[in-house]
């Protein structure tokens, strides 16, 4: 009966995919370059960290008003996602959706609650003070708002990349994992062998992802919507970091090991991301280039550790809620995500009218509780990176012979341990 149920439970997640990658329609902004262009939900991350304020503005204005409109069919697509979750949970007999979705990782709920307790309690400290660095150094005389919460914090100084140019970078700054890995890391960066799909596309999903299993014994399948930023060459090493993950898994495990559990799965991108800014760093010849880079450092915390976290307790409330009977409405949902943002932000950043519709468009809240995995793994991530930049090739072999190739052969709190990281 759980087996039947499989693909009913997967049609909120895929209702939403069609509806906001394919039939929703964005309004015209005007661009960069003062022409006309399209707003859509794969081109948004780079208008809204575009060096033009209007530019910003307007691509906020017109993607969040648009989800807007559908709030109430976003409300009960993710309604019926959680109703899944709560039928897993009785069905296997948990005592909560997150039990039940975290025991086959052999992760506690205590795990998940300490990460949100953490971050929230030191929120005055760390994200509140970032808020204020942004303002600072971006001279506001207000508060912070969402058209200056992604664009680099100096202006007109980021270069822009070719793919090419960013998979050279890429193989230059990930040599301290050896030959064999950046022989591999070569391999699928290039369009020729089939691994990738690089730029944004019309009716094409947003973001960038990794599939590991789809043909587990050809190579993996890599989506990109690369736009020639700096921030789309990091997400280059990242999904490589997935795909190459996924290859020493395969190559060295039996099929029902050489999937690797969702807590492992962030670790190895986060690495990779983590070793290209030391190197980019390394290699810097301005100061305006150094700061570009810490820039983006900083960014990636705020988007991987704080963001993530905030997503991962929204998802719990919204499931808790849920599981006490209650349906998941619209103002509900609106509601709760606007007090989050306040509180992760602080006092110096102001909501827009339509920012609090931001949960709308992410996916992952129909993954069941995976995005707190990101927030753990750049932890993870920068400790292992860290750990090659010290210690050598003693380190990457470990990382790669311990945690690459193990899959899911171990729970992955030993496997990450064996790998450097307590």
């Amino acid at each position: 009966l759980m087996a039947l149920m499989g693909n009913m439970r997967s049609v909120p997640s895929d209702a939403h995919e069609a509806l906001l990658g394919v039939d929703m329609d964005f309004p015209e902004i005007v661009g960069p370059e003062g022409t006309v262009v399209p707003v859509t939900v794969s081109g948004f991350s780079a208008l809204r960290s575009d060096d033009n304020y209007l530019v910003r503005r307007q691509a906020a204005d017109a993607f969040f008003g648009t989800l807007r409109g559908y709030e109430n069919t976003f409300s009960v697509l993710l309604d019926g996602a959680v109703k899944g979750h709560i039928m897993t949970r009785d069905a296997r007999g948990y005592g909560s959706c997150l039990e039940a979705s975290l025991s086959h990782d052999n992760i506690s709920t205590d795990a998940y609650r300490m990460l949100i307790d953490t971050v929230r309690e030191n929120l005055p400290s760390t994200m509140h003070k970032y808020v204020e660095l942004r303002r600072k150094v971006m001279g506001l005389d207000g508060p912070l708002t969402f058209p200056n919460l992604y664009n680099a914090m100096i202006e007109g100084i980021e270069p822009s990349y070719t793919y090419d140019e960013g998979r050279e970078l890429i193989a230059k700054g990930l040599q301290p994992l050896g030959k064999e890995y950046v022989s591999l890391l070569e391999e699928g960066m290039d369009p020729a062998s089939g691994w990738i799909d690089i730029y944004p596309n019309e009716n094409k999903r947003s973001g960038a992802y990794s599939n590991g299993v789809l043909a587990r014994d050809i190579h993996p399948y890599v989506l990109h919507n690369f736009d020639n930023t700096l921030d789309a060459v990091s997400t280059t090493a990242h999904e490589l970091g997935h795909a190459l993950h996924s290859v020493y898994s395969n190559r060295n495990q039996p099929p029902i090991y050489s999937g690797y559990t969702t807590f492992l799965a962030e670790i190895a991108s986060t690495c990779n991301e983590a070793l290209l800014t030391d190197y980019m760093l390394a290699e810097a010849d301005d100061v305006d280039m150094k700061l570009l880079l810490l820039n983006q450092r900083l960014e990636s915390i705020r988007l991987t550790i704080f963001r993530q976290t905030l997503f991962a307790d929204f998802e719990l409330r919204f499931h808790e809620h849920a599981e006490e009977g209650n349906p998941l409405t619209a103002e509900f949902l609106n509601g709760l995500y606007a007090d989050m943002i306040r509180e992760y932000y602080g006092p110096g950043f102001e909501l827009g009218p339509d920012d609090e519709c931001e949960w709308m468009f992410i996916p992952h809240f129909y993954y069941d509780f995976y995005v707190f995995t990101y927030a753990t793994g750049l932890t993870s991530g920068l400790a292992l990176a860290d750990n090659i930049s010290t210690q050598g090739d003693e380190a990457a072999q470990r990382y790669i012979d311990n945690m690459l190739k193990a899959g899911s052969s171990a729970p992955p709190l030993e496997i990450l341990r064996n790998a450097g990281v307590d």
